[in-house]
């Protein structure tokens, strides 16, 4: 508020103090909001100036990952400064930001882990499995020898190729990768069932569990026992990424499949690009500072969660079920952001807690589990205040692509309910945002998705999964704003 560093001086206070009240003196300025930021800066003042506040204030900043000296950084802005006193409802929205803490080193890398699940079934012949087993190479020469590896191949069955191991002996390793060879259908629960076996087997709570996996097909009618496989897995805390290669996979399992255990899911639409994307995860995973990182919300006085989207590493939807929002795991050198829409009930004029916020995560490096840090949500409610006041530009403009991304959903779920004009119409409208966004590879594809969708009733699978997983990408930033 007054805009000074966290060790500043009774003196520099007091003159931040002046400089700023003369500024936003209601005498000086008659605008709304006014009298509300001039109340604001006179209460920081008053804390600031008291040494017991202050120390007060400042064990409540460590707690609320607002101190350097926080197990975690953690930032929320709201979309509005105050709520006005209505008896309507309001919306805000909150944008947070969360990244690893600064009192210590965090650059370390992290001990892995990890099982390769690769499927060799018979549609991977050719290109797709030689590329597959190359890029696995690739990945075994960037481990380290602190790191365990297994890898398993699956079609219809499964075959563990490399037990679990420290990486002692790559070279045999690589050879029996080589020996790789494809035949039989694709069942993707026993490939997931046995890497988890052997994930289990030296699984421990300072290293980064996880299992890669990749396919190019689809399993039929294990679907939710591969969903029951992945819950146990985040019991365990083991993470699950999934990579699906072409067209001809089910991209909604494999979505659910990593989101229900902290992973991601990718689409890969050549095979030259398995090795960057296997290379990313491995870094990725190399750079975990804490996992099983989740936000528990709890509304109170007539406030209610609506939605909650993260927003990186690619635009998700949070479920709601419960209160607790599962963000996954976070890398030392990248945040975790995403946005949360309330809906507020009416208030009186004054000072309102609208919901408690925990962060909690657990944080291998430190042997720090379920770490918490609490923030309280509160606005001011003002009979004085604009509600038509716009949000801060960078709201809005993630607001515009968490839309976009909603557009893309709102047009799959029309067209598994049949209404193929509305599909149709809002990959038109969608085409059309993304070109005032300067995305105009991905209106393109939305344009000729619709065209097809009118004609034949019918998206082709590679245009679905290039809007659906473009449409998520949007948020790492338009051309416009790069």
């Amino acid at each position: 508020m007054l805009n000074i560093s966290a060790d500043a001086t009774g003196d520099e206070i007091k003159h931040a103090y002046r400089q700023l009240a003369r500024q936003v003196h209601p005498d000086m300025q008659d605008t709304q909001g006014t009298a509300v930021l001039f109340r604001q800066v006179q209460e920081a003042y008053e804390v600031l100036s008291d040494p017991i506040k202050r120390s007060a204030y400042d064990r409540q900043r460590v707690e609320a990952g607002l101190s350097p000296k926080s197990i975690f950084q953690w930032k929320m802005q709201p979309s509005r400064t105050a709520l006005a006193v209505s008896m309507d409802e309001q919306v805000v929205y909150l944008l947070f930001d969360i990244s690893a803490g600064q009192s210590e080193e965090v650059r370390g890398r992290q001990t892995l882990n990890i099982c390769l699940v690769l499927d060799r079934s018979t549609s991977m012949q050719g290109s797709r499995l030689e590329q597959t087993k190359a890029s696995a190479q690739r990945m075994i020469d960037s481990l380290s020898d602190d790191d365990t590896l297994s890898i398993v191949t699956f079609s219809d069955k499964a075959e563990v190729v490399w037990p679990s191991q420290p990486l002692t002996d790559p070279i045999k390793t690589k050879a029996k990768v080589s020996a790789i060879q494809a035949s039989g259908g694709t069942e993707i629960l026993q490939g997931l069932l046995a890497g988890l076996a052997e994930i289990e087997k030296r699984r421990t709570q300072y290293a980064v569990n996880h299992l890669i996996l990749l396919t190019d097909g689809q399993t039929y009618g294990d679907e939710e026992r591969c969903l029951s496989a992945a819950e146990e897995a985040a019991r365990h805390r083991i993470g699950i990424s999934a990579m699906g290669i072409g067209e001809d996979w089910n991209d909604a399992l494999l979505d659910a499949i990593a989101s229900r255990c902290g992973g991601v899911s990718q689409y890969i639409a050549s095979t030259g690009e398995i090795q960057h994307f296997l290379r990313e995860r491995l870094q990725g995973l190399s750079s975990v500072y804490a996992d099983n990182v989740r936000l528990n919300l709890r509304p109170v006085n007539g406030t209610r969660l609506k939605s909650a989207f993260k927003l990186s590493p690619y635009i998700e939807r949070i479920p709601l079920e419960t209160e607790t929002l599962s963000l996954g795991s976070l890398q030392s050198d990248s945040a975790v952001s995403g946005i949360i829409e309330l809906v507020v009930g009416p208030h009186e004029a004054g000072l309102h807690r609208l919901a408690q916020m925990e962060l909690v995560g657990n944080i291998p490096s430190r042997q720090l589990y379920d770490a918490m840090l609490r923030q309280d949500v509160t606005f001011t409610f003002d009979p004085n205040i604009n509600p038509n006041t716009p949000a801060p530009s960078h709201i809005l403009s993630a607001l515009a692509k968490v839309t976009i991304f909603q557009m893309q959903e709102g047009a799959l779920k029309a067209l598994e309910k049949g209404d193929v004009a509305g599909a149709t119409h809002r990959l038109e409208t969608m085409a059309t945002r993304l070109l005032d966004m300067g995305e105009h590879q991905l209106a393109r594809a939305a344009l000729l998705e619709a065209g097809r969708l009118a004609r034949s009733g019918n998206l082709s699978p590679a245009g679905r999964k290039a809007i659906k997983y473009g449409t998520r990408s949007l948020i790492l930033a338009s051309p416009k704003e790069r």
